[in-house]
């Protein structure tokens, strides 16, 4: 971790123990810690900060000791923070994925406007959580590549689930995350606290306490489709293939003109069979946000705190049902939209909407 880099550093400048192979071998190990995005393997925002933190505490040690501080990382420190910053709603609150929460929102904002020259950047890699952002709107998705390392321990079981923020509110979120007694309860890593796809109620991740999944899916694929009109995420997992026999997949359109984004979720049946499988498709909703269903249950009215107008449009009946939203670890009564049906033999596709009006 970083606290015994920088237990380990100034022990041996104390020392006067410290050579610059050791300085090699601390770049290595923080290294291997960030993918190649600038992203912290927790991918969680929260954790990213802490680490950016440390990095510039590391950073001002070696400045004291009059150390050359090697090109690598200061780079390593500027891309993280510019990766950080993309992970910021438009209501100034970070995303919602394992683990994060928004105890610290002032003291992230702070820390990326201290670096200069930050630009914005496109998500270019096929494992993390994915964004898109224009000046309206950001969205995540969580195409994360679930794994045994260490750095997994706070994943939770969320794979395809999404945030969305656009007008400087947010519309769809995660339940989030508490910190109360240093603990996450584990229902908050729980893929039914995610707005994402479930068969039966059953976690996408086997969630163990203060350790990696212990089943998880053994292959989460995504790509981005830029088009002249849209841009498309897709990305599937194959966590519910050994109990089901069953691929999820899920793309999600973003108009480039219209504040619109479509979605089309499907769940694939590898096997023709004519057991059925009973599948929820939730997405949690801000607390601040009032609703109103129509006749036809097909179509939800989204009213926000700032009087903005949005449908919720499905192909199939809507229901709304009562979810919670962790805030500085007080927990809010908020609601959630939920498509339920069951599967087919072969294919199943739910598709929805939400736009501004």
């Amino acid at each position: 971790s970083t606290y015994e880099i920088i237990a380990f550093l100034l022990s041996k400048l104390l020392l006067n123990e410290f050579n610059g192979e050791f300085l090699k071998k601390i770049l290595k190990i923080i290294e291997a810690q960030v993918d190649r995005t600038g992203m912290h393997k927790s991918y969680n925002p929260l954790e990213q900060a802490k680490y950016i933190n440390d990095l510039n505490e590391i950073k001002n040690i070696l400045l004291f000791f009059k150390i050359s501080i090697p090109e690598k990382f200061n780079f390593l420190i500027l891309s993280m923070s510019s990766t950080l910053n993309q992970y910021i709603h438009q209501d100034g609150s970070i995303a919602l994925f394992n683990g994060a929460n928004n105890n610290y929102q002032k003291q992230i904002l702070s820390l990326v406007q201290k670096e200069e020259f930050l630009k914005s950047r496109e998500f270019s890699n096929n494992n993390g959580i994915a964004f898109y952002s224009d000046k309206k709107r950001k969205l995540f998705f969580d195409v994360v590549q679930p794994d045994k390392l260490k750095l997994s321990n706070s994943l939770g079981a969320g794979t395809l689930s999404f945030e969305l923020s656009t007008n400087e509110e947010k519309l769809i979120t995660n339940c989030g995350a508490s910190e109360n007694l240093g603990k996450n309860p584990e229902y908050l890593r729980y893929s039914a606290a995610h707005s994402t796809i479930i068969l039966k109620n059953t976690n996408i991740s086997e969630i163990k306490k203060g350790n990696p999944h212990i089943k998880y899916p053994q292959e989460v694929s995504f790509q981005i489709n830029h088009l002249e009109k849209n841009i498309e995420f897709e990305g599937s997992h194959n966590g519910y293939l050994r109990k089901y026999n069953k691929i999820i997949k899920r793309k999600i359109i973003i108009d480039k003109v219209k504040d619109k984004i479509y979605g089309e979720d499907s769940i694939i049946s590898l096997k023709s069979t004519n057991s059925k499988t009973v599948f929820h498709i939730r997405f949690h909703l801000m607390p601040d946000i009032t609703t109103n269903i129509t006749k036809n249950k097909k179509n939800i009215i989204l009213k926000t705190k700032k009087n903005k107008i949005w449908m919720f449009k499905s192909s199939s009946e809507l229901n709304l049902e009562k979810s919670i939203y962790v805030d500085n670890n007080s927990t809010k009564e908020t609601q959630q939209i939920v498509i339920k049906g069951i599967t087919d033999s072969t294919k199943k596709i739910e598709k929805w909407s939400i736009e501004a009006i």
